[in-house]
């Protein structure tokens, strides 16, 4: 990963990829080794990450995400697109948590 995130937007992101990954109540294989592979490009330890709890984002993480470079806003965003993809299932839970990211926190959608 290109991208340096500060303790703060690691938090953040990383909180937003735990919830993401529990959006649809599936937890995949798949996923769990796409969400490890995230949280070693942060350089975060996944095993003793405590994410912010999903009601709790609006307010302490979204604030962050919004204020990151557009850089960092695709770096994130290509991540939840991997996490999203990774079970071969992008279902609609899914896709309006991603939704509700990407508009409120003003990221761009990378696809790939």
């Amino acid at each position: 990963m290109d991208e340096i995130f500060t303790t703060e937007e690691k938090e953040a992101v990383a909180s937003v990829l735990y919830s993401l990954l529990a959006a649809d109540f599936r937890k995949h294989e798949a996923e769990w080794e796409c969400l490890a592979a995230c949280m070693e490009e942060m350089e975060l330890d996944a095993e003793s990450f405590v994410p912010i709890p999903k009601n709790e984002l609006p307010r302490r993480a979204y604030p962050t995400l919004k204020r990151m470079s557009k850089a960092k806003k695709v770096a994130f965003s290509r991540m939840m697109t991997r996490l999203s993809r990774s079970d071969t299932h992008f279902g609609a839970r899914e896709r309006a948590f991603v939704m509700e990211i990407l508009e409120y926190c003003e990221v761009p959608f990378v696809h790939k």
